[in-house]
């Protein structure tokens, strides 16, 4: 079976530091990031891992689209 549908839109679940990671590099490529995470404080931790990490991946290079607006949280899935 192919798929052969664009992808915009990346799901995360779990935003330590590997889907923090995640997130701010998928949305370094100009997708859309919606993620999730019940710890506490996990959204504002995820936004401020994202805007630290956001100089490296300007200096790497941002894909069109890229943008740190495209990030959206989920109290739960």
């Amino acid at each position: 079976m192919s798929y052969d549908k664009p992808i915009h839109r990346i799901a995360i679940v779990g935003t330590g530091v590997i889907g923090a990671s995640w997130s701010a590099l998928y949305l370094a490529r100009g997708f859309e990031v919606i993620a999730t995470d019940p710890a506490p404080n996990a959204e504002a931790s995820l936004r401020k891992y994202v805007d630290e990490a956001w100089p490296q991946l300007q200096t790497i290079g941002l894909s069109p689209g890229a943008s740190r607006d495209r990030l959206t949280f989920a109290n739960d899935m």
